[in-house]
């Protein structure tokens, strides 16, 4: 009995000490392999001088070659998959019922422009005059994102040319832009009650005053691409430092009180610049305003 224990004990600190060496050899091999998943292009085979060496070289190196690219590809994929850390908080304060709406879709999409690697979107959609234009954004949002992006790749090429430069940056602009401006297409033929077209018998003012803001953030493994659409902020902490990331829209910034004006509108201060002393921001997802003649 006392060496049947024994023995017991024995294959126990065996296989206790196989696993340890296990792990340790898993991590060593994921650190190398991460430092090799960071420079582009994948090693060469090399061959010995002669067609008799070169055959002797690939033959016997085959199996632990091909066990080899198995790991790294195993292991790289493992790499891009991971996910971001993230937490939400939405506190609705004074109203009666909450307007606002978070968006977290992480590896939401594979894009070409992003060299096949996921994408992670999280956005923040301040409604106001109702809670459905907020709604909206946070189902509809990353799917126009996705087609947008998809685009890109039907009309310029996948996009993988590696290079993060001028032509890159434009590309997530056009994206950008285009999304928003269809997110606010489908906001305004979309009525309170869920109906598309206003085939409703819901009142004008329903429909006139939803509306919501829109930031997005995008991230990808080297970048942050930031696009908002009313006052809502994208900040960036680094070090204990905030850093802004958008640029709020609001109706006494310069820029925005002569877009305001050019078009006919006016800026009451009430409580505040306003719209015509209504709208606390100059521009929103889904919201129209009929400006006096």
């Amino acid at each position: 009995m006392t060496e049947v224990c024994r023995r017991k004990s024995n294959d126990n600190e065996d296989d206790s000490a196989a696993k340890c060496r296990e792990r340790r050899r898993r991590r060593i091999e994921m650190r190398r392999l991460a430092a090799i998943s960071t420079t582009r292009g994948s090693p060469q085979p090399t061959y010995a001088k002669g067609s008799k060496e070169k055959s002797q070289a690939t033959g016997e190196g085959s199996s632990s070659s091909t066990a080899e690219g198995k790991r790294i590809v195993e292991t790289v994929s493992e790499i891009q998959t991971v996910e971001p850390v993230f937490g939400s908080m939405s506190v609705s304060g004074r109203s009666r019922e909450m307007e606002d709406a978070i968006s977290v879709r992480t590896s939401f999409c594979l894009p070409g422009i992003n060299r096949r690697r996921p994408l992670h979107l999280f956005g923040v959609y301040d409604g106001h005059g109702g809670y459905h234009v907020a709604a909206l954004c946070r189902e509809k949002m990353h799917v126009l994102i996705e087609e947008e992006l998809e685009r890109v790749e039907s009309t310029c090429g996948s996009g993988e040319s590696g290079e993060f430069g001028a032509e890159w940056e434009e590309m997530w602009r056009g994206v950008m832009k285009r999304s928003y401006e269809r997110m606010d297409e489908v906001a305004l033929s979309t009525c309170a009650c869920g109906s598309e077209g206003f085939q409703c018998e819901c009142r004008p003012t329903q429909m006139i005053l939803g509306g919501s803001t829109a930031v997005v953030a995008v991230l990808t493994p080297e970048h942050i691409i930031v696009a908002n659409c009313g006052d809502s902020r994208a900040v960036l902490s680094r070090g204990g430092r905030a850093i802004p990331l958008s640029v709020d829209h609001k109706p006494d910034r310069q820029d925005e009180l002569a877009r305001i004006e050019a078009a006919g509108g006016r800026v009451i201060y009430l409580d505040g610049a306003r719209v015509e002393g209504i709208l606390a921001m100059s521009r929103a997802i889904g919201q129209t305003m009929v400006l006096p003649s």
